[in-house]
């Protein structure tokens, strides 16, 4: 009896710490832009400027929309310019299972619908960003009057990049399992007393976006919303490869030029063999989606490191595009 008694009580007591530990996060990370319920769950947006089309921004990794204030705030000098948290990251509620880019760009349709933002959209998607914004072409086309992707994750990672370019990933008939016990762990405090927090000032109005930035991304549905995305990631990758046309819609394909650093002369000799095609097959091949899609590689830049003035002119150029005053260079 004593024992689960015990077990009884330390679920009680992780379950109100964490409760304790999500209303302290509501404190110190006053909201930025505007919960839209999507049915029985809310995501968060934020949008300025005005003109049309709106460019929505979705961002890499499990990276919250704030990431793309910079160039939100430049952007929307010359038309409406949104960023949004996905379910499960920034202000928003968690997502049901799984969260592949299907799952999102249905929630982010929702949306945009929800908050007002009309069609049609140009999206302007990083790295698994852009995964997903392809998906959303491919699933609303009369949606979407333009792309731009920021050295987007491609289908064929899995099976042409370097070995140690890759996350493990867990068997398929394991996947459900581990969102259902990582749910569980972030609901009983078990993931908020593992991940180490981030000490932010008293004074919100004192912190920088980076401060808060690092902060959404410790809390404890971020953690495993990035986990279980990459877990199904092979499922968003059959999901773009159904969305390999895109008709003439103006496109632009950014590309880094160069490979990461891995401290390691045989890594890196790895690394500059993939980048290579990665750029003139891969992401070339993106490019080619479109008819009026064109690739810009950006020689000096990694895959984290395309300058936000490179962005914004791609932004502008597509908008110039759609408005009918654009050249494809």
């Amino acid at each position: 009896m004593v024992l689960p008694v015990l077990i009884a009580a330390a679920l009680v007591a992780g379950i109100v710490y964490e409760q304790v530990g999500r209303e302290r996060d509501r404190k110190r990370l006053p909201q930025i832009g505007k919960s839209v319920g999507i049915g029985g769950r809310t995501l968060n947006i934020s949008c300025v400027g005005t003109g049309a089309p709106a460019v929505i921004f979705e961002s890499g990794g499990d990276a919250p929309g704030l990431s793309w204030a910079p160039l939100q705030k430049e952007v929307a000098k010359f038309t409406e310019a949104c960023w949004y948290d996905r379910a499960g990251v920034g202000w928003s509620d968690s997502g049901p299972y799984p969260r592949t880019s299907a799952a999102i760009a249905t929630d982010l349709h929702a949306l945009l619908k929800n908050a007002d933002v009309p069609p049609p959209y140009l999206l302007a998607g990083a790295s698994f960003g852009a995964l997903n914004s392809r998906v959303y072409a491919g699933l609303f086309p009369n949606e979407v009057a333009g792309l731009v992707f920021i050295d987007s994750a491609h289908e064929d990672e899995s099976v042409r990049a370097p070995r140690f370019y890759l996350a493990r990933t867990a068997p398929r008939f394991l996947w459900r399992l581990l969102d259902l016990l990582l749910r569980a762990a972030s609901f009983t405090g078990v993931i908020r007393l593992a991940h180490p927090s981030v000490h932010l000032a008293e004074d919100s109005s004192k912190m920088s976006d980076a401060e808060v930035i690092a902060a959404l991304l410790a809390q404890p549905n971020s953690v495993v919303t990035n986990i279980t995305t990459g877990v199904v990631i092979p499922e968003s990758y059959a999901e773009a490869r159904a969305a390999t046309k895109l008709g003439d819609i103006p496109l632009v394909v950014l590309t880094a030029g160069q490979p990461l650093d891995f401290g390691d002369p045989e890594l890196n000799r790895q690394a500059q063999a993939y980048q290579q095609i990665w750029i003139h097959e891969m992401q070339a091949g993106l490019a080619r989606a479109s008819t009026r899609g064109r690739q810009v590689v950006v020689s000096s830049a990694t895959h984290a490191t395309i300058p936000d003035e490179v962005v914004v002119d791609a932004i502008r150029d597509v908008v110039a595009q759609i408005h009918g005053g654009g050249t494809e260079k």
